[in-house]
């Protein structure tokens, strides 16, 4: 959930004048949360911290999401997952509903409080008055943590990465393309991060996780080596690799592949309909579904973005083909700008939504029917009944009139 109270994604705000190097730096100090703005969201989790443990006591807030992994620009929520240790917790009892009601007590620090308990994680969504800043909560699962922590090491990796990242961020903020409802901010930076990993900027995962002990969160290995170097010879700049993530994705054959950022390249989606012709590399995820401690990973979707540790998650399990369709008429659109625009001009093209592509509209693609002749509906079945009764109405009516008119040539 996004706050709007400074509506940043108006590029009329923005300086975009200069070179293309000096207006990549104007948004980051227009866009990006600045220091004293993040750790003033630590007066945000201090508050929420406090207020549980009245109720639970040695609980631990842990925040995640784009407040941690450095990609915070200022329309970001912030995201926590609470720790209850193993003594506070109650077989059966809904954390996020308990939580509403503790943080209910203080309605001038907590406020529009929402809880959303029949998610795969479910949260509580709260307005925070000190902050002015919106935050979900969770208590399920650790892995919101593992994950951007991973995330902040990788684009940390290397001084293009955070202002890719950033600015590819900022663009599907401009076009409303990430959000609620929409493609998720974590898919999308996914994507981000599985595009510089084709030119090796950034290295897979799973190198990342050999040679050392895995860290089994949620029956999935979470693990990576903090200290691993990696090594690239790949020197093209900034403006090349932004045009690039366009160009890539425009003509990505999403029908087919794997966005899979665990590998570092993509995978076949027909390896994921059967257990047996799942690569090697996907060893826990094979052993997870033996041991049901899992589902199969969901492909019947428009794009499939794997989760880096979760390997039987789709992050865009959620896009519809409308929203894809959509997605995809962006990425060629800027691609296009790419192509035409000089160097200077390029952001302006690309983030002013006034510069914005014209949506054709979309067709739903006709379902595959088998071969079978179409029976009749109800409605169907009327209409025939009725074309029946006026056809032979209408036949009665005219051999009526043929009758009178004989009558007639008899009588006369």
């Amino acid at each position: 959930m996004e706050i709007m109270a400074k509506d940043i994604v108006d590029v009329c705000d923005l300086n975009l004048d200069g070179d293309f190097e000096w207006q990549v730096v104007n948004i980051m100090e227009s866009v990006r949360l600045t220091r004293s703005e993040v750790e003033h969201l630590e007066k945000l989790f201090s508050d929420l911290e406090q207020t549980l443990r009245e109720y639970w006591p040695g609980c631990i807030v842990m925040p995640f999401g784009s407040i941690v992994t450095g990609l915070g620009i200022k329309t970001s929520d912030a995201d926590c997952y609470v720790y209850l240790p193993e003594y506070l917790k109650s077989p059966g009892e809904c954390y996020v509903m308990t939580a509403k009601h503790v943080l209910k007590r203080k309605p001038r620090i907590f406020q529009q409080l929402f809880a959303i308990t029949a998610a795969r994680v479910p949260i509580l969504k709260f307005f925070h008055v000190p902050t002015q800043c919106e935050c979900d909560v969770n208590f399920n699962s650790l892995s919101g943590v593992r994950n951007s922590k991973l995330i902040a090491y990788l684009i940390h990796m290397d001084k293009r990465a955070l202002q890719f990242a950033i600015l590819i961020k900022y663009w599907s903020k401009v076009h409303k393309l990430t959000g609620t409802n929409l493609v998720p901010n974590y898919a999308l930076i996914m994507m981000a991060i599985f595009y510089l990993q084709q030119f090796n900027i950034l290295p897979a995962v799973s190198v990342l996780q050999q040679d050392i002990d895995p860290e089994i969160v949620d029956n999935w290995d979470t693990s990576y080596n903090e200290t691993y170097r990696h090594r690239t010879n790949n020197n093209q700049q900034l403006y090349s690799l932004l045009g690039g993530f366009f160009e890539y994705y425009s003509t990505y054959q999403y029908k087919d592949n794997i966005i899979c950022p665990y590998t570092g390249y993509s995978i076949n989606r027909n390896l994921f309909k059967s257990l047996n012709l799942v690569p090697i590399d996907f060893k826990l995820y094979k052993d997870n579904l033996v041991g049901h401690k899992c589902k199969m990973l969901q492909i019947n979707s428009p794009m499939c973005v794997q989760d880096a540790f979760e390997h039987s998650r789709n992050t865009t399990m959620a896009v519809h083909p409308k929203l894809f369709h959509r997605f995809l008429f962006h990425l060629k659109h800027a691609a296009d700008r790419f192509k035409q625009c000089g160097k200077s001009d390029f952001l302006q093209a690309i983030l002013d939504p006034r510069n914005g592509p014209q949506m054709p509209l979309y067709i739903n693609p006709k379902p595959q029917t088998r071969n079978v002749p179409n029976r009749p509906n109800r409605v169907t079945k009327q209409k025939n009944r009725n074309n029946m009764r006026n056809f032979n109405l209408h036949a009665a009516y005219t051999e009526t009139n043929r009758m009178r008119q004989n009558a007639r040539r008899h009588r006369f």
